[in-house]
């Protein structure tokens, strides 16, 4: 199944950056990650755990940071940075990660009803090359990629539907993979006790075309071809909760695992499970 890790669109609906963790980041589970009606700046801090499952064995450990900056009543502009360790059978590497930058637009902002529209780009700032490895052990995935969405809350209930436009042919000297477009969708349902809030969703991310890869011999002229059955499906079930400790601090958590796992892991974004923890600051 391809999608679901991949960077991708994951929108965290009531809860600041949860997002992140049940993607892996290739970017598009940014979209959402804060709905309009809190206004506010913010900086925030992440720890991120994944692994792959078997046949890969990888581990993923992340270290993430991210700010978001109110510009005008309606309109927000975000970013986050990680910086990633991966590890498995083969070696390990660790480096900064893609810088992913996102331009939120408030459509619809009601009492009952919040609807943002969300765009944005992944940069390539990870390194590709690390330790001579596959893609799928390196800290970026060596593309420019664009990303759009939607992100809409009623009650207590979410959605999100975004895409991603992967930006050419990564540079990794091994697999010098081309990734496949990303289509996510996502729903979600929160509810709140007291100062804690819990919610429960559901997130399916779509691989639109197979991966292509390097397939000549080293030292021969380049032929690529794609990798059969590799534009699949994840269907992740997420847990967030969130909890105030005061007007400026707030902590976060996230658990994901896969209803539906995608079983060919050539770019690395494929979990079998995702954690993370976060501490959100408002200026």
């Amino acid at each position: 199944m391809k999608l679901g890790p991949r960077a991708f669109l994951l929108i965290p609906f009531l809860l600041p950056h949860f997002s992140f963790a049940q993607c892996s980041d290739a970017g598009v589970c940014s979209i959402g990650h804060r709905p309009s009606g809190d206004l506010k700046h913010s900086v925030f801090v992440s720890y991120i755990f994944g692994a792959s499952g078997k046949p890969d064995d990888l581990s993923f450990h992340s270290a993430e940071l991210g700010a978001e900056v109110r510009i005008a009543e309606n309109i927000r502009l975000s970013f986050s940075i990680p910086f990633n360790s991966q590890s498995g059978p083969l070696g390990s590497s660790t480096g900064i990660g893609d810088l992913v930058v996102l331009w939120s637009q408030a459509m619809l902002a009601e009492s009952d009803f919040l609807l943002d529209l969300q765009g944005g780009i992944k940069l390539p700032t990870g390194s590709v090359t690390a330790g001579g490895l596959p893609q799928l052990y390196q800290p970026g995935l060596g593309t420019t990629d664009l990303i759009f969405g939607i992100h809409g809350q009623t009650g207590e209930w979410g959605f999100a539907l975004a895409y991603q436009l992967a930006g050419g042919r990564s540079k990794n000297p091994v697999t010098r993979l081309q990734r496949g477009d990303d289509l996510l969708i996502r729903a979600g349902y929160t509810t709140r006790f007291d100062q804690f809030s819990l919610t429960l969703e559901a997130l399916a991310i779509k691989r639109l075309q197979e991966s292509n890869v390097l397939t000549s011999p080293a030292g021969q002229p380049e032929a690529f071809g794609n990798i059969p059955d590799s534009d699949q499906t994840q269907i992740n079930l997420v847990a967030r909760a969130s909890h105030p400790v005061n007007e400026t601090l707030t902590l976060n958590a996230l658990l994901a695992i896969p209803a539906l796992k995608r079983t060919i892991n050539v770019d690395g974004l494929t979990r079998s499970i995702s954690a993370s923890a976060e501490l959100s600051v408002s200026l």
